[in-house]
């Protein structure tokens, strides 16, 4: 069952990163390995840092 749950977490991962969603729960593994002495972003912080990277920095790509 384990193993099922982290299949799922990974596909569910995959798919975000797929959409050009953010995954909060990786960064906050990120954040907590590089500088656990700092305290992350809250998710809406990080999905609006996110946001802001990918349209504010003049290089989106999209089909359209």
């Amino acid at each position: 069952m384990k193993q099922v749950m982290g299949w799922i977490s990974q596909a569910r991962s995959n798919i975000k990163t797929i959409f050009g969603m953010p995954d909060y729960e990786k960064y906050l593994e990120r954040h907590m390995s590089i500088h656990p002495d700092t305290p992350p972003m809250s998710e809406k912080e990080y999905y609006l840092y996110a946001l802001k990277n990918r349209y504010d920095s003049g290089t989106v790509n999209r089909c359209c």
